[in-house]
This record gives structure tokens, sequence and C-alpha cells, in this order.
């Protein structure tokens, strides 16, 4: 056994043959995997997706809000004849909102009111 084992530590190993190929770089691959990286993770989180997914809709559409109470820019003659309201009165997800319509608009019964950042601020 010692004869064999001084053999074989006397044996060395060389590679022959070409040198690995070099990975090929493609240009702007980092920004590529840069964007692909956030949609993927959306994508496996169904819930974080469908969160953002709300939220978003919320900060672009608005939140859901309902008529409650309005003043007819003139004298009613009778019931249903107002064609033109200077306030409305909505109640909703962020409160109690007044919304003063354009000329010639009436209130509506449902409403979808963009957040009122002045208000979430404190001012």
């Amino acid at each position: 056994m010692n004869e064999r084992h001084k053999e074989m530590s006397n044996i060395d190993v060389k590679v022959a043959g070409k040198r690995p190929k070099k990975k090929r770089t493609v240009p702007f691959a980092n920004l590529a995997t840069m964007a692909v990286r956030p949609v993927r993770a959306l994508l496996m989180r169904p819930r974080l997706t469908m969160l953002s997914v709300v939220a978003g809709c919320a900060l672009y559409f608005g939140t859901p809000h309902l008529g409650w109470n309005y003043q007819c820019a003139h004298p009613m003659h009778g019931i249903g004849t107002c064609r033109e309201a200077s306030w409305c009165e909505y109640y909703g997800l962020q409160g109690r909102r007044i919304h003063i319509p354009e000329a010639g608009e009436m209130c509506t019964v449902f409403k979808l009111m963009t957040p009122d950042w002045n208000k979430l601020k404190g001012e």
C-alpha cells in the first residue's frame, strides 16, 4: 500500500482543453432585472397585489360616498323641481364631505371622491 500511495502522490493533474466560455452580458440586463423583480414580487404575493390595486384605485378614482343632503341654487316649486344644486353633502369612508357642483350640475346619490389631502395633513 505504501508504494502505491507514493506513486499516486507523484502524479500531477493538468486540465487540457479550452478555457470556459465567458457568459455573455446583455447591455441593460441589470436594468431589466431591476424592473422585473418588483413585478415578480407582486405576482408571487396575491394579497399584496390586491392591496396595492385597491389602494391605487382609492387614490386615483376615490372612495365611495352616498349623497345625503343638498341645497337648490334657486327656489323650488313642488317636489323634485331642483335643476341645479349650490352644494351637496356626502357621507362615506372619509366622513362628511361638502361638494360644490359645477354650474348646471345636480347632486348624485353615489359619488367617488378623491382623498382630501389638506384634511389628512391636518390643515
